[in-house]
């Protein structure tokens, strides 16, 4: 039994590392060949890992040669668009100026029944009000509402707004991240002087205003806001 458990701990950590250098795509986000070898890997490290008879080599070697096959896909498609298209397939437009495209519809197999279930699912209850849909190569629908449906925007009211930047996690779970105070311009003794010592932070966030969000570990604290920038330690 303990060699079960062994042999489950290194194909477990293989397959992570395996998953690793294949990319970070999310599942729904996975393209037809990254699918097929995330399955494979699934099913090819569950007999070494079940079976103390069979060598670990035995799902580690076939699991290395999807991990090449995929990394060589993906060059590829990168060089080759002719490749990247056979390898993924093409973006199908469902809906095209308000209206749904039955030709492509059977082309993908979807029910007029299940295009309205993922209009719905995009937070447009009337299908009527769709513009444009696209059928991604991933299997996710794009949704665009009509121009009068849409959110108005601060450029429809001709007002602009600053831009802004990612903001910088300066503390995570209680840690301080030294590269996010670095990337801040930010000393971790500046930081303790703003924030005081009444207890462990447990989330400390810098945005590219200058604002500063912080809440503290401990059941029943509330979060914080404010201006860090202009004040001085």
């Amino acid at each position: 039994m303990l060699i079960i458990f062994i042999r489950a701990i290194l194909l477990y950590s293989f397959s992570i590392l395996a998953v690793r250098l294949m990319g970070k795509r999310q599942i729904g986000q996975l393209q037809p060949y990254e699918l097929v070898a995330a399955i494979l890997i699934a099913d090819l490290v569950a007999e070494p890992m079940s079976g103390a008879e069979t060598p670990l080599l035995y799902g580690i070697v076939p699991v290395c040669a999807l991990v090449l096959m995929h990394s060589l896909f993906g060059l590829l498609g990168m060089k080759s668009p002719a490749f990247r298209r056979l390898l993924n397939g093409s973006a199908r437009v469902l809906i095209r100026e308000g209206s749904i495209q039955y030709a492509e519809l059977k082309q993908v197999c979807m029910p007029v029944s299940d295009l309205m279930e993922v209009v719905r699912a995009a937070g447009i209850l009337n299908i009527a009000d769709v513009e444009t849909a696209v059928l991604e190569t991933n299997g996710v629908l794009s949704v665009f509402p009509r121009g009068d449906q849409r959110p108005v925007t601060l450029g429809d009211m001709g007002l602009s707004a600053p831009e802004e930047g990612l903001p910088h996690v300066l503390i995570s779970d209680g840690v301080y991240r030294q590269d996010e105070l670095r990337r801040a311009g930010v000393t971790q003794a500046e930081l303790d002087a703003f924030l005081g010592a009444e207890g462990p932070v447990l989330l400390c966030v810098l945005d590219s205003r200058g604002t500063l969000f912080w809440q503290r570990s401990g059941e029943g604290e509330i979060a914080h806001r404010a201006a860090f920038r202009e004040v001085k330690p």
